[in-house]
């Protein structure tokens, strides 16, 4: 086999190796898009008001604004009640921010680094939805 018969062959190995990263994106982008979907349906997310009632600054503030916040005066029962159910917000959003990342990354065609993002955001998203999902049969639902 002489070296001009052999290039086009090295040629056509190299266009599809260097396809082979999109496609792997592609792949895992799809399944962290769908992982943080599940994990959104079963609670993990929280919304912009339980996230201010669980910050600390937040509470701060509300105080020095004259707000009234709960006492540590009433009932146990009360106080539970009133508790935003965020069941894990912190993976959830990590989720969030890689994925983000990951898209990024295809901007500036760093497949390698995007792939790694989106694996990342899968894996936060995947124990976001188990924390829920085990809050969710600890409490009895």
């Amino acid at each position: 086999m002489t070296v001009r018969s052999s290039l086009p062959c090295i040629i056509f190995v190299a266009a599809v190796f260097a396809a082979c990263a999109p496609i792997e994106y592609s792949v895992v982008i799809v399944q962290a898009s769908q992982a943080i979907s599940e994990a959104e349906v079963s609670g993990a997310a929280c919304t912009q008001p339980q996230l201010d009632a669980l910050s600390p600054v937040t509470r701060a503030n509300a105080t020095q604004s004259g707000m009234e916040l709960a006492s540590s005066e009433e009932p146990v029962d009360e106080l539970q009640d009133s508790t935003p159910m965020c069941n894990a917000p912190y993976e959830y959003y990590s989720a969030l921010e890689y994925l983000s990342k990951a898209r990024e990354e295809v901007g500036y065609s760093d497949y390698q680094a995007a792939v790694e993002y989106a694996r990342q955001s899968r894996e936060f998203a995947f124990k976001a939805r188990d924390i829920s999902l085990n809050m969710a049969k600890e409490r009895g639902r």
